[in-house]
C-alpha cells in the first residue's frame, strides 16, 4: 500500500511504455511551452518523435472525480492537462508535423473520460470501465447542490472555445448518475478491442522482461497495449519518410561530407591522424554517400549564407583539387538564401554547444520548413534539452582528406 501511494506506479508505467511503444527515442523529455514557466515533461516520445505518450497511473474512479470537480484543491483534471499537451505539441512539430498525443492508462479509465479525451483528438489505451456507483453518487450530489445554488441567478457570459469543450465534457460526467452494467473492455486508441497484441519475437522478449517484475504488476491494475501506435506508425510511415520532404537545408558538415575525398572513393588510405583513420575505416565498412544521396534525391537543397561562407573558408584552407571541383558542382545545384533564423531559435540562450553560428544555420532551415541535413548531433541534443526540437537528418561526420592523402599509406582495395 505504501508503494501504491507513491509515484512508483507512474515510473513503472514509464518503463513499461518505453519497452512496448514503437520507435521510442526519448524518455521523460522536457518541451518548452509558451505561457508556462516550467517545461512540459513528456513521459515517452515514440514513433521516432511523432507520438507523445503520457503515462497515467492513478485509479480510474479518482481521475473521474477530479474531472467532475470533486478532487483536492489545486488538482488539475486530465482534460486540462490534455489541452496543455495538444498546445505544446503544436509548437514542437517533427518534420513539421504536429506529434500525436497518446494517453496510456495503467489503472483503468472510465468510458466517459476516454470518450472526452478522444473528442479532443487524443488517442487512448488502457482498460475501460464504467463509473462505479459510489463515484456516480458523489457526482450526482455535487450536481444537485450546484443546481440549487444556481437557482434564480442569471446565466453567465459566453466562454472561450476551450471552456466550451470543457463544458461539453462536464455535461457527460454529470449525466452519469446510474452506472451502466457493461463489461470492461481492453481498448486501444479507438481500434477494435478484440484485436490481440502482435505476436513477434520482440514482443516475446518484452513480455519476458516484465514476467518476473511482480513489483510492476503490484503497482498497476492493468497494462495498456500500444497497438494503435504501431498502426499509426505504419499508416503514416509514408508521411514521415523522405519521399514527402521536399526541402532540405545543408549545413557545413553535410556540405563537407558530400564533397570529401574519403566519401568519394578515397577511403583506402591509412591516415596518420586518428580521426581521419577512423573515418576512413568506417567509410570502408559502411559508405555514407549512398544513403545520404538517396535521402537528398528529388529535393530542393538550400544553403544559408553563413553556412556557405564558413564552408568556403574551410574548403579554401583544407580542400584538395577534386574536393573543390565537387564543391563547385554541388553549389551550382543548391539555392543560396540569406540568414533568417526562426524566432524560437533566436530565443535559445548561448552555451558551449549552442553557438550563434549553429543557431543561424539550423534556425534558417527551421524558418524555411526544410529538414536540416547535418552531422552536428551535439547541437541537436543540446537544443532538445532546452525544449526545442529541430527537423533533422543525421549522418556520420566526415572531413576533407584529399590533401592528407599525400602523407597517408595507400591500402589495398581488398581491405
Amino acid at each position: 500500500n505504501h508503494f501504491k501511494s507513491s509515484n512508483l506506479g507512474h515510473f513503472a508505467g514509464c518503463v513499461h511504455a518505453a519497452y512496448n511503444a514503437p520507435g521510442v527515442v526519448q524518455i521523460l523529455s522536457p518541451f518548452s511551452m509558451e505561457g508556462r514557466s516550467e517545461n512540459l515533461v513528456v513521459d515517452v516520445v515514440a514513433n521516432q518523435g511523432h507520438t507523445w505518450v503520457k503515462v497515467i497511473a492513478r485509479k480510474a474512479q479518482a481521475l473521474h472525480l477530479i474531472w467532475a470537480g470533486r478532487g483536492q484543491f489545486g488538482e488539475r483534471d486530465l482534460v486540462r492537462q490534455a489541452k496543455d499537451y495538444l498546445r505544446c505539441s503544436s509548437h514542437h512539430p517533427v518534420n513539421f508535423q504536429k506529434p500525436q498525443v497518446h494517453f496510456a492508462f495503467y489503472n483503468q479509465v472510465t468510458h466517459p473520460m476516454a470518450s472526452c479525451l478522444e473528442g479532443l483528438g487524443i488517442s487512448v489505451s488502457g482498460e475501460r470501465v464504467e463509473v462505479d456507483e459510489a463515484t456516480a453518487n458523489q457526482i450526482s450530489l455535487a450536481c444537485i447542490s450546484s443546481d440549487e445554488d444556481s437557482q434564480g441567478s442569471s446565466s453567465s457570459s459566453s466562454e472561450s472555445d476551450d471552456d466550451s469543450l470543457e463544458e461539453d465534457c462536464e455535461s457527460v460526467h454529470c449525466e452519469v448518475f446510474q452506472p451502466k452494467k457493461q463489461p470492461s473492455v481492453k481498448h486501444s486508441g479507438g481500434l477494435s478491442s478484440d484485436k490481440e497484441p502482435p505476436s513477434t519475437s520482440l514482443q516475446s522478449k518484452k513480455d519476458f522482461i516484465f514476467r518476473d517484475m511482480d513489483l510492476v504488476k503490484s503497482l498497476v491494475s492493468s497494462m495498456p497495449t500500444f497497438d494503435c501506435l504501431s498502426e499509426y506508425l505504419c499508416k503514416d510511415d509514408c508521411s514521415s519518410s523522405s519521399s514527402v520532404i521536399d526541402k532540405v537545408n545543408l549545413d557545413i558538415t553535410s556540405l563537407i561530407t558530400l564533397v570529401s575525398s574519403v566519401t568519394n572513393g578515397g577511403c583506402h588510405f591509412d591516415f596518420s591522424e586518428k580521426v581521419l583513420a577512423m573515418q576512413a575505416s568506417e567509410e570502408r565498412r559502411e559508405p555514407v554517400l549512398p544513403k545520404l544521396k538517396k535521402f537528398l534525391q528529388g529535393k530542393k537543397m538550400y544553403v544559408c549564407q553563413t553556412a556557405l561562407d564558413d564552408f568556403q573558408s574551410i574548403l579554401d584552407t583544407l580542400g584538395g583539387p577534386g574536393e573543390k571541383k565537387r564543391a563547385e558542382d554541388l553549389l551550382s545545384r543548391v539555392t543560396i538564401v540569406e540568414d533568417d533564423p526562426s524566432d524560437r531559435t533566436k530565443d535559445m540562450p548561448y552555451s558551449l554547444k549552442i553557438r550563434d553560428r549553429s543557431k543561424v544555420i539550423f534556425g534558417t532551415g527551421d524558418k524555411l520548413q526544410a529538414v536540416t541535413v547535418t552531422a552536428n548531433s551535439s547541437f541537436v541534443r543540446a537544443a532538445q534539452h532546452q525544449g526545442v526540437s529541430f527537423a533533422v537528418h543525421l549522418h556520420p561526420s566526415r572531413a576533407l582528406t584529399e590533401e592528407k592523402e599525400k602523407n597517408a599509406i595507400p591500402l589495398s582495395r581488398d581491405n
